[in-house]
C-alpha cells in the first residue's frame, strides 16, 4: 500500500514540474510569438526575446517551486485557507522583489548571458522601484497556482482513496475465500466419513480425488485468476466423488466450449454446485437428482444447476452461498447476473458472468 501510494506522489510530481515549466517558460513563449505576429507583423521578433525568458523563468521556476512544495501544497492539503491567502500575498511580494532587484542583478553580472541582455538588466536594475500592479500578478501567479494546487489536491486524494478501496476489495476478498475453504473441506470430510462407516471399496479413491483438489487449493486458489480449465477440472474431480457416494444416473454433467484461453476467479462455481448435492441428493434412499451445464459462448460463461429438494434437510447456514454471492457483487459488479427459481421440489440456478 504505501509503494502504492509512492507511486501516485511521484506520478504528481511530474505533473507539478511539467505545471510549473508551462508557467515560467512556455506562456512567455506564447505572449511574445502573438505579440510579434499581431503587433511587429513579423513572427521572427519572436526571437529577440527568448534569452531573456530562459533566463527570467528559470528565476520563476525556482521560486515557484520552493513556494509550492515548501508552503502552499502543505497548507491546500491542511485547509488552512488563511495561510493560503497570507502565504500568497507575502510570495507576490518576495517574487516581485525577486525579479526586480535579484535577477536583474545576478543576470547583468553572469558572463554566460549576451552584452546585450546584461546591459539592459543593468539599466533595469537602476530603475528598479517598490510599486507594481496588483491585477497581474494576481491573474497569472496567484490564481493559476492556488487552484492548480486545490485540482492536485482533489485528483491525489481521489487516487488514494481508491487504492484504500482495491486494497480493502482485496482483503474482503481474501476473507471470504478463507471461510469458504474451510467449509469445502468440512463437507468433503463429511463424505469421505460416511464412506468409511460403510467400509466402501471407493474410499481410497475418494481420497485421492481429495488431495487432488487440495493441491489446486493450496497452490492455484491463492491467484487472482486462474484458466477456466483447471477450474473445471478442480469441479470435474469433485463432482466423480459425488458420483461414488450416489448413483450414476441421477448425476449428469456436461460441459460445453471450454477453451485454453478463458479465465476465472478460483472456487466461484464450486458453492453452486456443493450446495446442490447438500440439499437435493438424500444419501439414505439414493433419490433425487442433480443436473449441471456449464457453458462458454464467446465472452460469457454460464453455469446451470438444477437439483431436487430433499425431504430431509440438516439444518444449514448457507456459508458457501452466502460468500459467492458477496464475491459476485465485488468481482463482477455490473457483470453477471443470477437467477434462481426455487419451487415445491426443484431449485434452480443460473449464473452468467462476463469473462475477462
Amino acid at each position: 500500500m504505501f509503494g502504492l501510494i509512492k507511486n501516485i506522489k511521484w506520478k504528481y510530481f511530474r505533473i507539478e514540474l511539467c505545471f510549473f515549466i508551462f508557467l515560467s517558460y512556455i506562456i512567455s513563449f506564447i505572449s511574445d510569438l502573438e505579440y510579434s505576429y499581431h503587433v511587429e507583423h513579423n513572427v521572427a521578433n519572436f526571437t529577440k526575446h527568448f534569452e531573456y525568458r530562459i533566463a527570467f523563468g528559470t528565476f520563476e521556476i525556482a521560486a515557484y517551486s520552493l513556494f509550492y512544495w515548501g508552503f502552499l501544497k502543505r497548507a491546500v492539503f491542511n485547509k488552512k485557507i488563511v495561510h493560503v491567502i497570507l502565504g500568497m500575498a507575502v510570495f507576490l511580494f518576495l517574487q516581485h522583489l525577486m525579479q526586480s532587484y535579484l535577477a536583474n542583478w545576478v543576470v547583468s553580472k553572469m558572463p554566460i548571458f549576451s552584452s546585450e541582455l546584461r546591459t539592459y538588466t543593468a539599466n533595469a536594475l537602476k530603475s528598479a522601484n517598490m510599486s507594481y500592479s496588483i491585477n497581474y500578478p494576481l491573474m497569472v501567479v496567484a490564481f493559476p497556482l492556488i487552484g492548480f494546487t486545490f485540482l492536485i489536491r482533489s485528483l491525489q486524494q481521489d487516487e488514494q482513496m481508491r487504492a484504500l478501496k482495491e486494497q480493502q476489495l482485496m482483503s474482503e476478498l481474501n476473507y471470504l475465500k478463507a471461510q469458504l475453504h474451510p467449509h469445502f473441506f468440512f463437507n468433503t470430510m463429511n463424505n469421505i466419513y460416511s464412506l468409511a462407516l460403510k467400509q466402501s471399496k471407493d474410499t481410497a479413491q475418494v481420497v485421492a480425488k481429495l488431495a487432488d483438489m487440495m493441491r489446486y487449493i493450496l497452490y492455484e486458489a491463492d491467484q487472482a485468476k486462474v484458466s477456466l480449465k483447471k477450474e473445471i477440472d478442480f469441479l470435474s474431480n469433485y463432482v466423480e466423488v459425488e458420483r461414488i457416494r450416489h448413483e450414476q444416473n441421477i448425476i449428469q454433467f456436461d460441459i460445453q466450449g471450454i477453451n485454453e484461453v478463458a479465465t476465472i476467479e478460483p472456487l466461484l462455481l464450486l458453492p453452486f454446485i456443493e450446495n446442490a448435492f447438500k440439499h437435493g441428493l438424500e444419501q439414505e434412499t439414493g433419490k433425487g437428482f442433480v443436473t449441471i451445464i456449464l457453458c462458454v459462448m464467446e465472452d460469457d460463461i454460464t453455469l446451470e444447476v438444477s437439483n431436487s429438494k430433499a425431504t430431509l434437510l440438516n439444518p444449514s447456514t448457507g456459508i458457501g452461498l452466502q460468500n459467492v454471492s458477496k464475491r459476485l457483487e465485488l468481482l463482477y459488479p455490473n457483470g453477471h447476473v443470477l437467477q434462481v427459481d426455487e419451487r415445491a421440489e426443484t431449485y434452480n440456478v443460473t449464473l452468467t458472468l462476463q469473462l475477462t
